[in-house]
């Protein structure tokens, strides 16, 4: 089995998804058994309304990109075992502010990401099965602070088999601390045993979604808005090694804190794509090709 490592330079919008459905639809059409993994996720519900009303309709959390990952693949896994965790976030219910007369209160909020939390789902694989944790922002649900469904909250927690109440971004972050290594590895383990090839995509510029499975990657890409850029995946996790030994997470770093340490030995340019483009495979495949070429090449 061969992984590639696909993260962002910058938090949002470095075009990861574009690269990582390229690759794996490059993968998939040279007869390849490829398998795609999302480990950490998070979307809107506002913003990103259609892919909330497919979680809607299946009665479970997952995000965009995976969907969009899962058709240029054709892997079609429990989207909850390909994004193992996912949180559900949103917008401010503004009425409920200014009714309180708390408008300054929601300026202050408005930039916190824990403020605009609703859930977040952790999927964890024991013997085969499925196990789900949810974790709640108490304080959103109960207090009207965002714009959510209820109905669609309920059956998320009757589903799970384990509910928290989330009270501060600290406990959020200890959950995750706790939580995220067994619900990654678990699920990465069943991808491990079913694909030849794995495309994995980053959350935002993260770059270790866990140190155990950064261990396991073979091709590693970083890509910006025109760039794709490759690095040794030896001399990559040999960076990560030493930084965890300073004393730094693998999980906290971000790409600011290894780029500047990394020389890249390849770089393609990425043209801009017209967004009617991004969902054919194919023709997005064909437009990358000299990207998806040099996956191939490395796989050999």
């Amino acid at each position: 089995m061969t992984s590639i490592f696909v993260f962002g330079l910058f938090p949002e919008d470095s075009g990861k998804t574009v690269i990582s459905t390229a690759i794996a639809r490059g993968l998939l059409n040279e007869g390849s058994r490829v398998g795609v993994f999302k480990p950490r996720s998070g979307h809107n519900l506002w913003y990103q309304y259609e892919s909330f009303l497919k979680c809607k309709s299946e009665g479970i959390l997952f995000c965009e990109d995976i969907m969009k990952l899962m058709e240029a693949s054709r892997c079609y896994l429990s989207p909850e075992i390909l994004n193992p965790i996912d949180a559900l976030m949103s917008v401010f219910n503004v009425e409920t502010f200014l009714k309180r007369r708390r408008v300054g209160q929601m300026y202050i909020l408005e930039s916190e990401v824990f403020s605009h939390l609703v859930v977040e789902r952790y999927t964890i694989l024991e013997d085969g099965e499925v196990r789900r944790i949810l974790l709640i922002n108490e304080r959103n649900l109960k207090g009207d602070l965002t714009l959510l469904d209820s109905d669609y909250i309920e059956r998320l927690e009757a589903n799970s088999d384990q509910v928290i109440a989330l009270k501060s971004l600290n406990e959020w972050s200890s959950l995750y601390r706790s939580l995220a290594p067994t619900s990654i590895r678990s699920c990465y383990d069943t991808l491990n045993k079913k694909f030849e090839d794995i495309v994995i995509e980053g959350y935002n510029d993260a770059i270790a979604p866990d140190f155990q499975l950064i261990r396991d990657v073979d091709i590693v890409v970083g890509v910006a808005p025109g760039v794709a850029l490759f690095y040794d995946s030896g001399e990559f996790k040999k960076l990560i090694d030493t930084l965890r030994s300073l004393g730094r997470d693998p999980a906290s770093l971000r790409a600011e804190d290894v780029i500047r340490y990394l020389k890249y030995y390849e770089v393609f340019k990425v043209p801009p794509i017209p967004r009617e483009r991004l969902t054919d495979y194919d023709e997005l495949c064909r437009r990358l090709k000299t990207i998806v070429d040099h996956v191939k090449s490395g796989l050999k």
